[in-house]
């Protein structure tokens, strides 16, 4: 019962968070075949690891800007998606920095076994970008809150 009042009260937001995390699942796809292919092209692994990591970044981001967050993207001209793309790049770093400090904690400082610490990274990374995106990069003002909210979920397809 308190399910069920809570995704009614929060139906569009449960909606946006599981499209979020099937977009980060494909990103994460795209990072790890980029740096596996790359790992036969270049001798260093690091290089390889932020090949991966922008080009996850980029699939990231034209699927969250035009399927996750649309509403707020389609408001928007060519000027301010600049400053949207370079936010959502500083909420990436800020992923990447999650996941060092955790991974480094759990499985450097503490022994935890190091393939543990990276899927505990790459949860706790998950939420935090993805509230620094619905926050400070996909943000939109009341007025738009309110029109979002009178128009249905599937009516405003990509």
């Amino acid at each position: 019962m308190v399910l069920r009042t809570y995704a009614k009260q929060h139906g569009r937001e449960l909606m946006q968070f599981a499209s979020y995390g099937a977009v980060s699942f494909g990103a994460l796809i795209i990072d790890f075949a980029v740096y596996w292919g790359l790992l036969a092209l270049v001798h260093y692994a690091f290089v390889a690891a932020i090949g991966g990591y922008v080009c996850g970044v980029l699939f990231h981001y034209a699927l969250s800007s035009r399927v996750v967050f649309r509403s707020r993207f389609h408001q928007r001209g060519l000027i301010a998606e600049t400053s949207a793309l370079a936010k959502f790049f500083a909420a990436g770093l800020l992923g990447l920095l999650v996941t060092a400090v955790i991974v480094g904690i759990l499985a450097d400082g503490m022994g935890v076994n190091a393939l543990l610490a990276k899927l505990i990274a790459a949860g706790c990374s998950f939420i935090v970008v993805f509230i620094a995106l619905r926050v400070f990069v996909f943000k939109h003002s009341e007025q738009d809150r309110l029109t979002e909210a009178t128009q249905p979920i599937a009516a405003s397809a990509v």
